[in-house]
């Protein structure tokens, strides 16, 4: 009888860590967002607001499922949207973030700083605008663009800290 292997198997406590990981951090950038955002001025808003509609998270769920379904949303269809693109770019995210501090330790420092700088200037500095969801970075007042840095910051800080706490509780 011919010997079976085993195949190779996905960790499955290391997919729901980066999960959780990323859903953790974004439900806690959101509240960082909104204490920031008393840190932006009303003109730099006034100024924010002539060159986009909103930040590139509050546009992108409800543009990308306008593209997929061919139509304008109603509201419940934007907020629908708005939440599907939130938790798929929470996990998203969260699964990038574990493989790339898995194989770059060094990016976990400092509470995943070394990744967090360079995760804002991939999202709002280049996908957002290729996608066309928001301009670059040029034309956004800087007070709106530190506050996004800053929300990327701390959602990295937050995704780290999940990871850090399920490697001790794995560690018992």
């Amino acid at each position: 009888m011919p010997q079976m292997t085993a195949s190779p198997r996905v960790n499955q406590g290391a997919l729901l860590t980066a999960a959780v990981a990323g859903l953790v951090a974004t439900v806690f950038t959101g509240l960082t967002d909104r204490l920031l955002d008393r840190c932006v001025s009303k003109e730099q808003k006034k100024r924010d607001h002539r060159v986009r509609k909103g930040t590139a998270h509050e546009i992108a769920g409800p543009y990308f499922a306008e593209k997929i379904m061919g139509r304008k949303l109603g509201e419940c269809g934007r907020k629908r949207a708005k939440a599907t693109f939130s938790v798929t770019y929470s996990i998203g995210w969260g699964m990038i973030y574990a493989m790339l501090r898995k194989k770059y330790p060094q990016l976990s420092r400092a509470a995943g700083l070394p990744f967090a700088i360079p995760f804002f200037f991939a999202c709002d500095g280049l996908m957002a605008p290729l996608l066309g969801i928001s301009p670059n970075l040029k034309k956004v007042p800087w007070q709106p663009s530190v506050k996004e840095m800053a929300n990327h910051i701390a959602w990295t800080a937050t995704a780290e800290m999940v990871h850090r706490a399920a490697a001790k509780l794995q560690a018992r």
